[in-house]
């Protein structure tokens, strides 16, 4: 059985750049209704913090808020390979240039998963606080409807 790595990142003293974080959370609380072999991860900030947890999975999801000009609180689902054969720049909030390191070094290392993918979420404030924006706060829901049928996706593709 496939092991999957789901990985939210960002900063929550940086309002929408928590989005990953809160999203993380409320998927916990709702494990129960997803598949056992699932294991969740808080990835803090990103960067390093995560360089060794992407050999531990054949999938990894990152969660995380992602500058893609869409509407505050819309989502996308990305592949690496997407971004990478499009040299789209997605704007990764506060740290996209480091995420794109760790994972080309991860490729470098024999560590990276078979599949990576970033469920990415347009904030619409990155500024210092702790709370998220509006528009993200009331898109908890359906943010989180989102993902779970992603990850039920991505998890009977791949069984």
């Amino acid at each position: 059985m496939k092991r999957i790595g789901v990985i939210g990142i960002g900063n929550p003293l940086r309002k929408d750049d928590g989005i990953g974080i809160v999203l993380l959370e409320k998927l916990i609380e709702k494990k129960d209704e997803l598949p056992d072999n699932i294991e969740f991860i808080d990835g803090g900030t990103g960067g390093m913090n995560i360089l060794h947890l992407l050999g531990h999975f054949d999938i990894a999801i990152i969660l995380d808020a992602v500058n893609f000009d869409g509407h505050h609180g819309e989502s996308k689902l990305f592949t690496l390979d997407e971004v990478q054969s499009q040299k789209i720049s997605l704007g990764m909030s506060t740290h996209e240039s480091d995420l794109f390191k760790v994972i080309q070094l991860s490729k470098e290392l024999k560590e990276c998963p078979d599949e990576l993918f970033i469920f990415g979420i347009q904030p619409k404030d990155i500024s210092f606080g702790s709370n998220l924006s509006s528009e993200l706060q009331h898109n908890i829901k359906p943010l989180l409807i989102r993902l779970k049928t992603e990850i039920e996706t991505i998890f009977n593709k791949k069984k």
